[in-house]
């Protein structure tokens, strides 16, 4: 395929010069046959203009993989590993233990930060953090009389190179229900509040909380995603005022489309009032929509201030998309045809949508089908932002993908992808290549192993180790031996052989 000179030149002039922002929006439990561009067969009910208009300026890729479940995706991400080389291979879900990353190991926030990035997050953490001053865990969090909240989280975003923050610890979906700025609790202590699980009428819409928990007394799940994108313009703008000359780098973690579903009655973030709740045939689609006003509102933040041409746009999911029955009766399915839905080995639990927008780098309308990885974007966002110092061993699990992206090669460089799953039902690890996928569950105090041909099955119709063992004996053989040799898969001391 060849590349217009004027995209070349400009990503070279553009190197050479001031290098290139870069905006991270991780949408959360977001399948491919939840957005456009994807499937024809899908995503036919909800119209979602902006997203459109980010495919038909950007580059899909049709085969981009997470893990099953956010935290440990969050992880891989911002590490560059698999999520068996952070402190525990579950990842650290809530605030109260250990952080997700190993003493030594640098975020892709500290190689933007060191590369004179103004970096910054917003939204959901999922990546836990001791409590300060000493770590102590407990129900009370806020309240507890050994916690001292004028200091912040430790293992916060604050730590891993983020110079400044606007998070909570677990999105929407678990306490403590406030936000934390920089890692400091935002919430007062006279205004702390114990929230049981429920709906509550608030002034955006009506809030729900899942899991009781403490929390702002103000607390409102509905308007998570405006306080983000009002966050973010927040920072556009400070930015701008205080460090014009330097590039930034900002990691946008929406609360959508996780549960609770609970959209608002209206989108009102920029100046225009946009009916959300009941706008959908379920309120799952409602947050589907609110999403992609979110997109649009922070296109239109950087085209206001003048980024958009200088700016690396990713929008990603942090694992495949909800099963969502309510949503299925209408036609509508996140997965589309795949295999499987959130927190499954199968294709639906870990395949996601990816998108990579920029336009004096990357080319307008086009589509890649090589297999890409999560872990990925941190070797190739630092490839096209010019930084080359990444420390070594560092990103161990990280492939730049960034030349196939521009087209200048027909494939990306990964050939296999590893995945775990370490949680609830059905444990386990799968290993996927260009042809091939076997998957190794860990059930009843053993193992069981299933195999399939991805290029010719790709929704893992017919598992092909019930065949007549000599015939893909060899083929399992090799592909358990490539996995153990990605890292290891065990459950509880059982270890697969």
């Amino acid at each position: 395929m060849l590349i217009p000179l004027v995209t070349i030149f400009c990503a070279l002039i553009n190197v050479e010069g001031k290098k290139p922002n870069v905006l991270v929006i991780l949408a959360d439990d977001l399948g491919t046959g939840d957005i456009p561009g994807y499937y024809n067969d899908t995503c036919k009910v909800t119209r979602m203009k902006n997203i459109e208009k980010l495919v038909s300026n950007g580059v899909l890729f049709t085969d981009a993989h997470a893990t099953p479940v956010c935290a440990t995706s969050r992880y891989s991400f911002l590490s560059g590993n698999y999520q068996i080389k952070g402190t525990s291979p579950n990842g650290r879900w809530n605030l109260g233990w250990e952080g997700q990353f190993k003493i030594g190991q640098k975020s892709i926030a500290d190689i933007f930060n060191q590369a004179g990035y103004n970096t910054a997050m917003m939204g959901k953490w999922h990546l836990g953090g001791k409590v300060p001053p000493n770590g102590k865990k407990g129900n009370n969090l806020l309240t507890h009389p050994e916690h001292d909240w004028s200091q912040a989280i430790i293992g916060g975003p604050q730590d891993i190179g983020f110079a400044s923050s606007l998070i909570t610890t677990a999105g929407i979906q678990a306490a403590p229900y406030s936000f934390f700025r920089d890692g400091i609790l935002q919430t007062k202590q006279s205004e702390i509040k114990q929230w049981g699980k429920g709906e509550y009428s608030m002034p955006k819409g009506t809030s729900m909380i899942l899991k009781s928990g403490e929390g702002d007394k103000d607390w409102d799940s509905t308007a998570y995603n405006m306080v983000l994108v009002d966050e973010t313009k927040r920072f556009l703008d400070d930015h701008l005022n205080n460090r014009p000359d330097d590039p930034f780098f900002t990691y946008f973690a929406t609360g959508s489309v996780h549960v609770p579903h609970s959209p608002p009655n209206i989108y009102d973030v920029d100046g225009t009032a946009t009916s959300v709740k009941g706008s959908q045939f379920t309120a799952h689609m409602d947050m589907l929509f609110e999403l992609d006003l979110v997109v649009g509102s922070l296109m239109k933040a950087l085209e206001d201030r003048n980024l958009i041409e200088d700016t690396i746009i990713v929008f990603m999911s942090d694992n495949g998309g909800l099963l969502a029955p309510d949503s299925r009766e209408h036609g509508h399915a996140s997965n589309s045809r795949l295999r499987g839905n959130k927190g499954q080995l199968y294709e639906g639990g870990h395949t996601v949508p990816l998108i990579m927008r920029y336009d004096k780098g990357l080319p307008s309308g086009q589509t890649r089908t090589h297999l890409v990885g999560i872990t990925d974007l941190y070797r190739t966002l630092t490839d096209m932002a010019g930084i080359t110092n990444v420390p070594a061993g560092q990103a161990q699990d990280s492939l730049s993908f960034a030349k196939y992206a521009r087209g200048e090669y027909k494939r990306g460089p990964r050939w296999n992808y590893g995945v775990w799953r370490f949680y609830a039902t059905k444990d386990g690890c799968a290993i996927r290549t260009l042809k091939w996928k076997a998957i190794h569950f860990y059930k009843d105090g053993e193992w069981m192993s299933e195999l399939f041909n991805i290029k010719e099955d790709p929704y893992e119709t017919t598992d092909l180790s019930q065949n007549p063992p000599s015939k893909y004996y060899r083929t399992g053989q090799w592909l358990k031996k490539l996995l153990k040799s990605l890292g290891p898969c065990c459950f509880k001391g059982n270890c697969l052989e």
